[in-house]
């Protein structure tokens, strides 16, 4: 049976949810919910305590919520598999072991049927949680079955009709299913239940990129930059639609950022090199960032290529003709090099 890849995440809210998690003061020797912490700290001191009390399922559920709300899938499954192996019974550890479960990277099949087994059960003990229902409603719609995910997540809105993360997860399905518009109201919906979601912004600014409606993709990657400001895939959604709509210096500037914040991210340096290039006709800028891309990336045969295509502009054939190698080596059937080094054969100079 086919995987099918949904962008669908939950974003966990609180540090500990409320089902099950006891919040008295004695874990107070554990842990702190002061808003003066960070995660970071928050997590420190998770593991800190985790590492005199193993075996504490709390522990190990509050590690695994926070590890989930910031979208660290391996810590999460770590901490998933933990507390469900503590105590199968616990229901908050069997939710965040399903989850887990297909949240992991292309997550086999039997994961994601393992994970229907655990949020059924749930369901039978709690049947009025919309949560599980979309959670469950996501298994099916990982394996195609569209039909029972939205059964699902209807019944989800029947209990609460402002439920954002079922209008999330409709808009992910369609997306999928190529009927874009609707997906755009299911994700336009969930944002006027709650406009400071942030991966709602996001995943609103990646649908619109990919029905080329930059302009408007522009507007939620700058929502997205504003609620999370050293966010890589909102910055660079912001200079990757500045790009689109032709504005090169504005994206030259969200490049410069992003490349701040994340200085390993060599598509930040391929995309400005790839303005330098075509744009702006700067070919020793452009082999600079291709060059830099490639310090990042030794394996990128998209920017050797590229900077073999502008060795050739500048005549320098000798370079252009080791650069073309170097992205065949990496793939010998890379048609842009394998032309590219034809056309370095019959070239003439001027």
């Amino acid at each position: 049976m086919k995987v099918y890849y949904i962008a669908y995440i939950i974003l966990i809210l609180t540090l500990l949810s409320c089902n099950g998690v006891d919040k008295s003061k004695d874990n107070e020797q554990f842990y702190t919910t002061q808003d003066s912490l960070t995660d970071e700290d928050r997590l420190k001191m998770l593991n800190d305590s985790l590492g005199k009390y193993p075996n504490d399922i709390k522990l190990w559920l509050a590690k695994g919520e926070l590890c989930k709300k910031n979208l660290d899938f391996k810590c999460a499954l770590d901490a998933g598999a933990r507390s469900f192996k503590l105590d199968s019974t616990n229901l908050q550890a069997r939710e965040l072991y399903a989850w887990t479960l297909i949240n992991k990277p292309n997550a086999p099949l039997s994961d994601i049927e393992t994970a229907q087994r655990h949020y059924e059960y749930i369901l039978s003990i709690s049947p009025k949680n919309p949560q599980v229902l979309v959670d469950l409603a996501n298994t099916y719609s990982l394996t195609g079955d569209f039909k029972t995910a939205f059964k699902y997540i209807n019944d989800a809105l029947r209990i609460d009709e402002r439920y954002r993360d079922a209008y999330v997860l409709k808009g992910s399905i369609y997306r999928v299913m190529e009927k874009y518009d609707l997906a755009l109201s299911s994700y336009q919906t969930a944002l006027q239940m709650d406009p400071n979601f942030f991966m709602g912004q996001l995943e609103t600014g990646w649908l619109l990129t990919q029905m080329e409606k930059h302009d408007l993709a522009l507007e939620y990657y700058q929502n997205a930059v504003e609620l999370q400001p050293n966010n890589i895939n909102a910055i660079y959604g912001v200079a990757k639609s500045y790009q689109d709509l032709a504005n090169y210096d504005e994206a030259l500037f969200h490049y410069r950022k992003l490349a701040k914040v994340s200085p390993k991210f060599y598509i930040t340096f391929f995309n400005q090199a790839f303005i330098k290039q075509y744009h702006q006709n700067q070919l020793d800028s452009a082999a600079y960032y291709y060059d830099k891309a490639i310090r990042i990336f030794p394996e990128y045969k998209e920017a050797w290529y590229q900077l073999g295509e502008v060795y050739l502009a500048q005549k320098r054939t000798t370079d252009a003709a080791r650069a073309f190698s170097e992205s065949l080596h990496i793939d010998p059937h890379f048609e842009p090099a394998l032309d590219g080094a034809k056309r370095l054969k019959n070239f003439k100079y001027e």
